[in-house]
């Protein structure tokens, strides 16, 4: 079975599209599936347009306090069933074509998958200052943490079961830095990693990244990771 988790803030105009474009290409697959929409204290209707959706394979979890990301996946990860869980932004920026061969890897033994970004000529452009933003926060946290990582900040990656329960009860992150202490988190277990490319389609509308304001929370993020691993938080 597969679980998808989908953190979601105040998306009640991309929701639907996006659970149903993932409902249809996992439906396609003939495997049992499961999609959690976690709604992660919106204030608008995001959580009325999921539950208009949901079936034995869609369902609402709700909280009325804002998490961030990060917690919105931990979150998820505690009620899903399936023997494999991914979790992928509710803006769909990642085809859901994605989650089987991410899957199979997963089949084939590796405990984790991550993405990595890659956009086509043909894509949104990604803004210049998002890219360097991105690389720069890349090299930080490789150099701070030694992951050797090329893509730590994808939204999009999948676990064994058991290796999400293990590493996300051990992540204390709940915002965008969440991503790279749970792959040090994994690391640090012995986890065995695989990749796996993935286009990016990048949509500026209603986009929720600061970069000056977040850029400042990850570097002080990275820096608890380094401080937590020292207090044998993540053992």
């Amino acid at each position: 079975m597969i679980s998808v988790i989908i953190p979601a803030y105040n998306e009640e105009n991309r929701i639907e599209k996006t659970v149903l474009a993932i409902e249809g290409c996992l439906r396609a697959q003939k495997e049992p599936f499961e999609i959690l929409v976690v709604n992660d204290g919106s204030t608008d209707k995001t959580a009325s347009v999921v539950n208009a959706l949901e079936n034995g394979n869609i369902r609402l979890l709700s909280y009325e306090k804002n998490k961030g990301k990060g917690g919105a996946v931990k979150y998820g990860v505690l009620f899903a069933a399936g023997d494999f869980i991914c979790f992928t932004d509710a803006d769909l920026p990642y085809p859901p074509d994605n989650i089987v061969p991410a899957c199979q890897l997963l089949k084939d033994g590796y405990d984790v998958v991550l993405g990595r970004r890659y956009q086509k000529e043909n894509g949104q452009k990604y803004p210049w200052y998002r890219t360097l933003s991105s690389k720069g926060s890349g090299v930080f946290v490789n150099l701070l943490l030694g992951l050797r990582e090329k893509d730590t900040q994808c939204g999009f990656k999948a676990f064994r079961y058991k290796a999400a329960q293990e590493i996300y009860k051990r992540v204390t992150l709940s915002g965008w830095s969440f991503d790279a202490e749970s792959i040090f988190i994994a690391k640090k277990q012995g986890y065995r990693i695989g990749h796996i490319d993935v286009e990016l389609f990048y949509e500026k509308k209603g986009s929720k990244v600061h970069i000056f304001k977040d850029s400042a929370r990850f570097i002080k993020d990275v820096l608890a990771i380094k401080k937590n691993n020292k207090m044998g938080l993540y053992e």
